[in-house]
């Protein structure tokens, strides 16, 4: 087992993450449950016939919980008002331990119920797929969606700890195992460039189970490192872990709104290859660079471009940008287009004074915050993506 401690200098000033096998049902060797007088469950319905018998072994018997249904369109404040409600028909007091157990989206809401109700609960979180696990584990931001944007309204809190059970990534959906790879590979561009070269090394599949161990436990480092440096985003370090979610999030945004959406890493895929372009077209990044970018997201079998079913463009329709005015494919049709893009980048958390604000890469190991491109440029690279 691995384990990784952070330490913050906020009033609840640090957890543990512990990272092996079999660890749901002795919960009581890594949260000291007797500072406690209930606890909580929320899972959602996909997880808990799968792994909550396992959790409530370790568990006093009066343990409550609630299973919502699964998926991105359930992060939102009606969900959340559900939990409000559930916590309070539990009769959940100050001393309540809230336990989240599942993907990124029990983790984000779970966490951001925990955090609001009573002014603030403890919570735990025991991340059931490999993009939690590697993203979610480290940094301590709960959240939902709002008004059509992604993860725009939340808070800072961090957990009493994480639990991560690789024995959960055996029921994952090779779908969602890859999609949670497109993060790992992320911290290798912006942070490590051996860390980048081991995790492209082979298709994400072929690891094994000691190797996804050292895998993600090298990802929760590397975020661990930006994260204490910057916890709630004042100085702006933080912004690291933001490249490819520029686009990435108006990417699954927009998707979230078609019969097919994106999942989360899929997104953040054709996001990071993007900016990348991004990247070099600034001056900032070599073409070797952006294709050796570009050949990693392909190996791990993630797009690189919006697939073709959410491409509703057709026709050609003239699109002005700022003082630049280019011809597009276009249709009327809903789905992802140029100005629907650049109307959810606008909205992006980085953004200053109005102006796109972009985390891109360096070379592959290092990245620069606060990058802010012209107008046409942005307009150029997203022309390659549709």
């Amino acid at each position: 087992m691995k384990t990784i401690s952070l330490s913050f200098t906020t009033k609840k000033h640090g957890y543990t993450i512990f990272i092996g096998e079999h660890l749901l049902e002795n919960i009581v060797e890594y949260i000291p449950l007797d500072n406690y007088s209930n606890f909580f469950i929320i899972t959602d319905t996909n997880v808990a016939p799968l792994f909550l018998p396992r959790l409530l072994q370790g568990l006093p018997k009066n343990t409550k919980h609630i299973a919502i249904a699964p998926g991105e369109k359930e992060k939102s404040i009606t969900t959340l008002q559900h939990l409000w409600q559930a916590l309070i028909d539990a009769k959940c007091d100050r001393k309540t331990l809230v336990i989240n157990l599942g993907g990124g989206v029990i983790g984000d809401m779970g966490g951001f119920a925990a955090s609001t109700y009573l002014r603030g609960v403890d919570f735990i979180n025991i991340p059931t797929t490999l993009l939690a696990q590697v993203d979610e584990s480290v940094g301590g931001k709960t959240m939902i969606n709002f008004g059509g944007i992604k993860n725009n309204i939340g808070t800072f809190t961090q957990p009493r700890g994480v639990i991560i059970d690789l024995t959960t990534l055996k029921t994952l959906p090779k779908r969602e195992f890859l999609s949670g790879f497109a993060e790992i590979i992320k911290y290798g561009i912006i942070s490590d460039v051996i860390y980048f070269k081991y995790v492209t090394k082979k298709h994400p599949l072929k690891f094994t189970t000691r190797e996804l161990e050292k895998i993600i436990a090298g990802s929760c480092a590397i975020k661990k490192s930006i994260v204490q440096e910057d916890e709630q985003e004042i100085t702006g370090h933080r912004k690291l872990v933001n490249y490819g979610h520029t686009i990435g999030h108006a990417i699954e945004s927009l998707s979230l709104e078609t019969s097919t959406p994106l999942l989360h890493g899929e997104a953040i895929s054709i996001g990071m290859v993007a900016e990348a372009r991004l990247a070099e077209k600034c001056g900032l990044l070599s073409k070797e660079a952006v294709s050796t970018i570009e050949q990693a997201f392909v190996m791990a079998d993630l797009p690189i471009t919006i697939p073709k079913q959410l491409q509703l463009a057709r026709g050609v329709k003239s699109i002005s940008i700022g003082r630049t005015t280019t011809d597009i494919d276009y249709s009327p049709v809903k789905g992802i287009t140029i100005e629907t893009l650049l109307d959810k980048m606008r909205y992006d958390k980085k953004n200053e004074k109005g102006i796109i604000n972009f985390t891109l890469p360096t070379d592959i190991g290092k990245a620069e915050i606060n990058q802010q491109p012209t107008e046409k440029e942005i307009l150029e690279i997203l022309l390659t993506i549709l």
